[in-house]
């Protein structure tokens, strides 16, 4: 309970605003501070309210997965439902080029609807749409059974691992309409540091720029740092500037 009662005593010091203009080299009792330069700098007491864990980035093997929905139609005229037939084996929808990359005809597909599984199936076609709704490529999935027309259905593509690569838990991306970041550890410090990311799945993310094998980084939370960032740069307003 009193640690409950710190943090959120903790997040509310960060929506207000603050008592001066001076920043600390080290973090005060109220629990942040940031010098420029270094990076945002927490107290013991704040690090612990907050349950903060960090790792060190390492080379792993990452089986990428991605989902999105279907809607089941006739392959005859791509996603378009025909009224002539109460069922069809196929469904399609749209990938962007980089989950294009990832997979090929012939992949297998968990199909879901309505929350359930309703049966796989395999990737039947792939193919580069000029005028594309919300991706580059239209995707064609021929199902084990039929499906009713005009159902969207939940397609998960899972792509075997291929070589190891830098990666990262995925719970330790921070994105912002500035870019995606992480918090890197620099001695005291936590360093808001740009990242490119790659392939990823529901817990990995491969890093193609901006860390290195061995860099230590904040795995979780992240947004609480954000914040306290925020409320010492922008003048305790990172509770309402922050999305």
């Amino acid at each position: 309970m009193k640690t409950s009662a710190f943090l959120l005593a903790a997040l509310l010091a960060a929506c207000s605003p603050p008592a001066a203009e001076h920043v600390h080299e080290h973090p005060p009792e109220s629990g942040a501070s940031f010098k420029n330069g270094r990076g945002l700098a927490l107290t013991d007491k704040m690090k612990k309210a907050l349950g903060l864990r960090s790792a060190e980035v390492e080379e792993t093997h990452i089986a990428p997965s991605f989902s999105i929905t279907l809607l089941a139609a006739p392959e005859n005229d791509g996603i378009q439902p025909a009224r002539h037939s109460p069922t069809t084996p196929f469904a399609g929808g749209w990938i962007t080029s980089a989950q294009a990359s990832l997979v090929r005809p012939g992949l297998e597909v968990t199909l879901t609807a309505d929350g359930e599984t309703a049966t796989s199936g395999t990737i039947r076609r792939i193919d580069r749409e000029r005028f594309a709704i919300g991706g580059d490529f239209a995707v064609i999935v021929e199902s084990q059974t039929p499906l009713p027309i005009g159902t969207r259905i939940s397609a998960r593509f899972q792509v075997e691992a291929g070589e190891a690569t830098t990666s990262i838990p995925r719970s330790a991306l921070l994105t912002t309409a500035e870019g995606t970041f992480v918090y890197a550890l620099n001695d005291d410090f936590y360093v808001r540091t740009p990242v490119k990311i790659g392939a990823g799945n529901e817990d990995h993310v491969e890093i193609l720029d901006g860390l290195y094998t061995g860099d230590e980084i904040v795995v979780t939370p992240v947004l609480p740092l954000w914040l306290a960032e925020l409320q010492t740069l922008r003048g305790g307003h990172g509770c309402a500037h922050g999305h």
